[in-house]
C-alpha cells in the first residue's frame, strides 16, 4: 500500500507563508499535505512531474457572485480555470437565500440588473430546492463542487425574506419583531456555517426597475444587530461595498458609512473587507481605522478591468441618476428614451458633474477612453477601433451624442469598451492593508472578465515588472484572504494543510486569447465572455486534480466550507 495518494515532484515550492521559495517534492494523503521534502523516497498512487514549475497554494477569491451559477457550474468558471481553489459567495449582500417562493422571480430579475447575470440562465439553471439559508447551504453541499465554497449571509435576501422583497426595497426601518426575526435568521445561518454577512450601498447597484435595493434602505440598527450576533460566534467576517455616492440620503454618504463600518468592527470584533469609494491606499479613514487597531482590508484590483458592452443591456452607468431610467427596459424602450433631447441633457449634466467632482468612474464617460470594438452594420465599419472622441470630432458632435447616435443606428448593438475603474497600479497591489482577491466572478458575464486576476497578478507585477516578489504575491493571493475569510488550514502549503494547489510555468503564464471571446455555454445557450490561461499546468482542490492544461478532469473534490469547522479543526 502506497504511503501517499499523490506526490508532486521536482517543483519549486512557494508555500504562501512568505518564506523564500525552494525546490522540493510535496506529498498528499487524504486531501492534505502529508510530507514536504527535497526528495521524497516513498511512492504514491499518482505522481506529477512539476519540473520547471512553481507549486503554490490555490488562489482564494473573496469577492464573487457565483451564488446562482454554482447550480449549473460546480467549477465556478472562470475562477476555477485560473487557479482559484476556494471562494466566497454572498458578497455585496446579494444572493438567493433565504428566498420565499413568491419572490424567486423578483430575486432573479434583481440579480439580472445588479450583477448582469442572464435571466433565462437563472430561470433554467437554479434548482430552487431551498427556501432558507441553511437549506441553501445543504443544497450546495449535496450537489458536488469543483472548488471550495464559503458563503456569507446576503443582507438583501435576509431583509427581503423578513419584510417581503418589495417592501424591503422601500421601507427605511423595521419593527422590533422584524429586527428580532432578522437576528434569529442570521443566527441560524451562522450556526449552519455562514462566514458572516455582506451588504452594499453602492449607487451603481439598482433593482430591475431602476429603484433602490434593500441594503440602501436599511437602518443602522439592522446592521448593528447583525454585528452583535456575529460577535457572539467569534468567527466570520463582514463584506461591504461603499461604492459611489449619489441619490441616497446624507446619512448614507460614504463618510457616514465609514463611521458605521467602524462600529460594526468594534461590536463584532471581526474583520471587514470593503470596496471603498475610491482608492484604499490613500483613503484617510482606512489609515486611521488601521491605526486604531481594527482588522480592515480593502479590495484592490490587480489589473485595470476593461468592460465590453452594448447599450441594449448594459447597467454600469447607474451611478449617474439621469442615466438610470434611460437604460431600464428592453432595447426598444431604451432606444425611445435615448432619443429624447431632454433625456440627453440630463445625461450630459451627470457626466460633467462626475468629471468636476474628479470621481474615479469619470473615466467611463471620458470619450477618449470609450472605444468602438465591434459594429453590426457595414456602413459603420470605419468606426471600429476609434474612440468616441474621434468619432465626435469627425462628425462635429458632442461626445455623448456621437456615442448614442451610433448605438441607436445599430439598434443599441454596437459594442464599446471602456476601463471600469481606477485600479491595477503598483500602489493598489502593494498596499499592505489591501487584498487583490477580487474578481466579481459570476457577475457581468457578458461585459467583464476580471476572474483572470491570479494570472494578471503573477505575470504583470511579479514576472514582468518585478514590483512584487513571488513569495509576497502568493501570500497576498492565498494566505491573506484565508485569514480574512477564516478558512482554516487553507491558503498555505504546510504539512497538515489542505492540498489546494496551482502548478504553473511562470515563463509561459498568460492569457490564451488576445481579448475575451464569447461562449454560449450558460443554460439556455446564453452567451458570456470567457478567457483561459496559458502555462497553468495543474489545479488541485483538496489533493485532487480538477484541471490539467485547461482540460477538466470532471472530478468534484470541492467542499462546502462551514464556519463552525474553524472551531473544530484538527
Amino acid at each position: 500500500m502506497n504511503e501517499h495518494d499523490l506526490i508532486v515532484r521536482n517543483g519549486t515550492l512557494v508555500d504562501g507563508t512568505g518564506i523564500p521559495k525552494y525546490q522540493t517534492d510535496v506529498a498528499v494523503k487524504n486531501g492534505r499535505v502529508s510530507l514536504i521534502s527535497g526528495r521524497i523516497r516513498a511512492q504514491a498512487t499518482k505522481e506529477i512531474d512539476a519540473s520547471g514549475c512553481i507549486i503554490a497554494p490555490g488562489a482564494i477569491d473573496m469577492h464573487t457572485h457565483y451564488d446562482g451559477q454554482l447550480n449549473w457550474d460546480p467549477y465556478c468558471s472562470l475562477s476555477g480555470w485560473f487557479g482559484v481553489t476556494s471562494l466566497s459567495i454572498g458578497q455585496c449582500g446579494f444572493g438567493f437565500a433565504p428566498t420565499r417562493p413568491e419572490d424567486r422571480e423578483l430575486s432573479m430579475a434583481m440579480m439580472n440588473r445588479v450583477e448582469a447575470i442572464p435571466l433565462e440562465s437563472m430561470r433554467l439553471g437554479i434548482r430552487w430546492d431551498w427556501e432558507t439559508f441553511p437549506e441553501y447551504l445543504d443544497s450546495l453541499d449535496s450537489q458536488g463542487l469543483g472548488v471550495n465554497v464559503a458563503a456569507l449571509f446576503p443582507f438583501a435576501a435576509l431583509r427581503g425574506y423578513v419584510l417581503g422583497m418589495r417592501e424591503a426595497r422601500e421601507r427605511t426601518s423595521v419593527t422590533d419583531k422584524e429586527l428580532n426575526q432578522m437576528k434569529q435568521l442570521f443566527r441560524d445561518g451562522m450556526a449552519a456555517g455562514a462566514y458572516g454577512f455582506a451588504s452594499s450601498m453602492n449607487t451603481s447597484d439598482r433593482a430591475e426597475d431602476g429603484g433602490w435595493l434593500p441594503g440602501h434602505k436599511a437602518s443602522d440598527a439592522e446592521y448593528l444587530a447583525l454585528a452583535d450576533v456575529l460577535g457572539t460566534f467569534g468567527i466570520g467576517h463582514i463584506g461591504w461595498t461603499i461604492g459611489r455616492p449619489g441619490g441616497l440620503p446624507p446619512e448614507r454618504s460614504p463618510k457616514n458609512q465609514r463611521h458605521l463600518l467602524d462600529r460594526l468592527m468594534d461590536i463584532s470584533g471581526r474583520p471587514l473587507h470593503v470596496d471603498v469609494d475610491g482608492n484604499g491606499f490613500d483613503d484617510p479613514w482606512v489609515a486611521q481605522s488601521r491605526l486604531e487597531g481594527r482588522p480592515l482590508l480593502t479590495q484592490e484590483l490587480a489589473e485595470q478591468a476593461v468592460t465590453y458592452f452594448t447599450l441594449a443591456e448594459y447597467n454600469a452607468f447607474d451611478y449617474m441618476p439621469n442615466w438610470v431610467q434611460p437604460l431600464v427596459g428592453a432595447p426598444t424602450e431604451r432606444a425611445a428614451k435615448l432619443q429624447n433631447p431632454d433625456t440627453r441633457k440630463g445625461m450630459k449634466a451627470d457626466c460633467e458633474a462626475i468629471r468636476q467632482a474628479h470621481r474615479p468612474e469619470a473615466m467611463r464617460t471620458d470619450w477618449n477612453n470609450v472605444i468602438v470594438t465591434r459594429v453590426v452594420r457595414e456602413k459603420n465599419e470605419k468606426f471600429e477601433g476609434l474612440t468616441v472622441s474621434q468619432i465626435a470630432h469627425l462628425q462635429n458632435k458632442d461626445g455623448l451624442d456621437a456615442f448614442l447616435d451610433l448605438a441607436l443606428d445599430e439598434d443599441l448593438l454596437t459594442e464599446f469598451s471602456h476601463p471600469v475603474d481606477a485600479g491595477g497600479t503598483a500602489e493598489h497591489v502593494t498596499f499592505p492593508y489591501g487584498h487583490v482577491s477580487n474578481s466579481d466572478g459570476g457577475a457581468h458575464v457578458r461585459f467583464l472578465v476580471a476572474s483572470t486576476w491570479p494570472v494578471d497578478f503573477l505575470t504583470k507585477w511579479v514576472r514582468d515588472r518585478e514590483i512584487v516578489t513571488l513569495e509576497a504575491a502568493h501570500h497576498k493571493m492565498s494566505a491573506l484572504p484565508a485569514w480574512l475569510g477564516g478558512l482554516q488550514n487553507r491558503g498555505t502549503l504546510r504539512v497538515g494543510t489542505w492540498a489546494d494547489m496551482m502548478i504553473y510555468n511562470l515563463a509561459e503564464l498568460g492569457l490564451l486569447y488576445d481579448r475575451p471571446i464569447f461562449a454560449n455555454d450558460f443554460p439556455g445557450g446564453e452567451r458570456r465572455l470567457i478567457q483561459k490561461p496559458t502555462g497553468m499546468r495543474y489545479i488541485l482542490v483538496n489533493g485532487t486534480v480538477t484541471f490539467k492544461d485547461n482540460i477538466c478532469t470532471q472530478e468534484l473534490p470541492g467542499k462546502l466550507l462551514r464556519s463552525y469547522d474553524t472551531l473544530n479543526y484538527h
